[in-house]
């Protein structure tokens, strides 16, 4: 039998407090709240001027000088084609994080220790190097910063930890209905040959080496396709002395470049399915890939086509659809950003099972609008005005400025391309919006991604084009064998992993202990599991003072000496867990039911799958290995259980999961039993809360 109890470390309350203050009694005309206020003209915005120089290895400069604040900040963007990783995807993200993890001459704590000394922040990431401190403190910064620009150390003891760090965030995919649709999103509308259809797995993960760090870094990091901002409190004079002293030794070399083929959208509509066994919502993508680079004549006229749509607030079409009208969704959201190589656009909501088809009607319903019919003045002045206020506030960021002449410099734009930005978005007309729909709008090409319970959305979303499965990492999933299905009801299955499990054995128990080990991003985590057959439970947490019992009664966690008693529904799950027998859990006498749902695949095998219910503890998904009889798999609302490693209790005949991995909203983690005894005395104090 496994352990299904999921102890709560903590529990997290937040309070919002809104304050209204009323209009006061002297104000002059009555407010009509119903009405949007008309937008004031806008005002001209001067832009401040950066100042460049180019060093003989051909690193570009772009000085801000604002002498506001003692402060001066340095910016690195290395602008190398992209690549593709490969059997090493995650590679990029990983040399990001070791550049920072230490250089020959220093270690990571000396690092640490060093910029935390001046209060200042080295930031790096797979494109480059952010730093920033106070004046005088900016030439020992700059000693530190070009010696993580040239020394790197890609020591294997940081690239264990690095890896670690990336495998655990992976751990948490199947819990993650977003990241999934984003692999499978990646992977349809570029494919496996294109480095934006690339998607992290913990095969290739574990294939990168120091090597490859090394070889990436001597490759690409060139100055001749890098350009550093320095914005701050610093004369053009000043930025060139520093940069000749720290950067002009950095060896320019040629770069690699690749060519890839532009990603083609579907030729008709399809459906993308991820399967999340007994979820109770759908994340749905609505995608295609499209070009639309920052260079395009039409960029600023399809950015407001595409906030009308659906990305500008609640004024936005797609929110005041899907949300203010059919209320089928808390939020939903267009996308379309460009991409000098390749871009995608996107429309996307978390809606309910029932509403699935519904949601995507009316997602092609705002498609089609768009497209077709020329928008109203009012919400093209709405978006132009959201547009320009947010342009106008970026500039009070110095960083800003300092930004556009890179991108004037990287992507080849007009010298005016921001200066006059606020004019060419006052110079667009509702023709110019309808241009744009018309040109980046394809109904016809949609691939429709959905994440969520496969045995619902094949039946909701076949009107809408040929279906195809995916997992969670893009991949076309295996189909499950159905003939294992031949002559197997839910009662076989079940008899068959109770006989597996000790048969009749169980019912001679009463009691049970467990010690174990909870690993949760490489912490270990010591836990006591006692429970009193279908009476009693607890789990304490020797080390940490944290404790939670049920008492046949109610349900409480202590922490620290602090009771707190649970929820109904809380008290409910772990009542459940002191059904020590499972035969209890598969009886219709106690309220259960069961239904042999089908055949799926779990970890590359077709099992059966049986759904559970019950009328207190709800409904869960079990899935049976047909060949051993076991349960390898269980789906909650909670998240998702693995259970391995059974093995025999001593002389008992009873079979138990030594090992549960777990992926639940709030992280993934694994369990592993060190010792069960059935049948023992248990001290009545153990479950009392004083």
């Amino acid at each position: 039998m496994k352990n299904k109890f999921i102890l709560s470390i903590a529990v997290l309350m937040a309070f919002l407090f809104t304050q209204c203050t009323p209009v006061p009694s002297s104000s002059t005309g009555k407010l009509d709240r119903s009405k949007a206020p008309k937008a004031g003209e806008a005002h001209k915005v001067e832009i401040a001027k950066s100042q460049s120089f180019t060093l003989e290895n051909g690193l570009q400069v772009f000085v801000v000088e604002n002498h506001k604040l003692p402060q001066v900040s340095y910016s690195l963007v290395v602008n190398y084609n992209p690549i593709m990783e490969g059997k090493r995807v995650g590679m990029l993200n990983m040399f990001g994080s070791m550049l920072r993890r230490g250089t020959e001459k220093r270690t990571k704590e000396k690092l640490d220790e060093e910029i935390d000394f001046m209060g200042a922040n080295l930031i790096t990431y797979s494109r480059g190097i952010y730093a920033s401190s106070l004046k005088r403190h900016s030439d020992n910064l700059l000693s530190i910063f070009s010696d993580v620009l040239y020394n790197p150390s890609f020591s294997n003891e940081e690239l264990a930890k690095v890896r670690t760090e990336s495998l655990s965030s992976l751990q948490s995919l199947p819990s993650s209905p977003e990241q999934i649709a984003n692999n499978v999103v990646s992977k349809v509308n570029y494919g496996n040959n294109h480095p934006y259809g690339e998607v992290e797995t913990e095969t290739t993960l574990n294939a990168v080496k120091n090597e490859d760090l090394k070889d990436f870094h001597q490759t690409y990091f060139r100055p001749n396709v890098s350009y550093l901002a320095i914005v701050g409190d610093i004369t053009v004079e000043e930025a060139k002395a520093q940069v000749e002293k720290y950067f002009a030794q950095w060896e320019k070399k040629e770069v690699p470049t690749t060519k890839y083929n532009s990603p083609k959208a579907a030729e008709k509509p399809q459906v993308a399915i991820s399967n999340r066994a007994g979820a109770v919502q759908t994340v749905i993508n609505v995608t295609y890939p499209v070009y639309y680079p920052l260079s395009s004549n039409d960029y600023v006229a399809a950015r407001l086509m595409n906030g009308i749509l659906g990305n500008s607030g609640f004024g936005a079409r797609l929110i005041q659809n899907l949300r203010e009208d059919k209320a089928y969704t808390y939020g939903a959201y267009s996308s379309l950003s460009p991409d000098e190589l390749s871009s995608s656009f996107t429309m996307s909501a978390s809606v309910r099972n029932d509403v699935t088809d519904s949601a995507v009607v009316q997602f092609l319903y705002e498609l089609k609008r768009i497209k077709d019919e020329p928008v109203s003045k009012a919400e093209l002045e709405r978006v132009k005005a959201s547009l320009i206020g947010s342009f106008v506030r970026s500039l009070e960021n110095p960083q800003t400025v300092a930004n556009f002449a890179i991108d004037i410099a990287r992507y080849n734009l007009p010298s005016d391309f921001y200066s006059n930005y606020i004019q060419k978005i006052n110079a667009v007309t509702v023709e110019d919006i309808q241009n744009a729909a018309k040109k980046y709008i394809k109904p016809e090409n949609i691939t429709i991604v959905a994440v969520g319970d496969q045995s619902i959305l094949i039946e909701k979303l076949a009107p809408f084009g040929n279906i195809q499965i995916y997992d969670a990492f893009g991949e076309m999933a295996a189909q499950a064998d159905q003939r294992i299905l031949i002559g197997m009801t839910a009662d076989k299955v079940i008899q068959n992993y109770l006989t597996k499990i000790g048969g009749k054995k169980w019912n001679e128990v009463t009691s049970m202990k467990k010690e174990q080990v909870m690993n949760v991003s490489g912490m270990q985590i010591e836990q006591k599991l006692f429970i009193q057959n279908q009476q009693k439970l607890a789990l304490e947490v020797p080390k940490s003072g944290i404790k939670q019992v049920y008492d046949g009664k109610k349900a409480y966690v202590v922490t620290q000496g602090q009771k707190q008693e649970l929820t109904a529904t809380q008290t409910n799950s772990i009542k459940e867990q002191t059904f020590i027998n499972p035969y209890v859990q598969y009886d219709k006498a106690n309220g259960y039911s069961i239904e042999l749902v089908g055949a799926q695949v779990v970890e590359d095998k077709s099992v059966f799958e049986v759904k559970v219910t019950h009328k207190d503890y709800g409904e869960r998904l079990q899935y049976f290995d047909p060949k051993t009889g076991l349960l390898i798999k269980e789906v909650t609302a909670g998240g998702e259980i693995m259970i391995k490693d059974y093995r025999k209790v001593g002389n008992t005949g009873l079979l138990v999961a030594y090992k549960t991995e777990v992926n639940s909203p709030q992280g993934a983690y694994t369990v592993d039993v060190q010792k069960v005894e059935f049948n023992s005395t248990i001290d009545a104090k153990v479950f009392m809360v004083e």
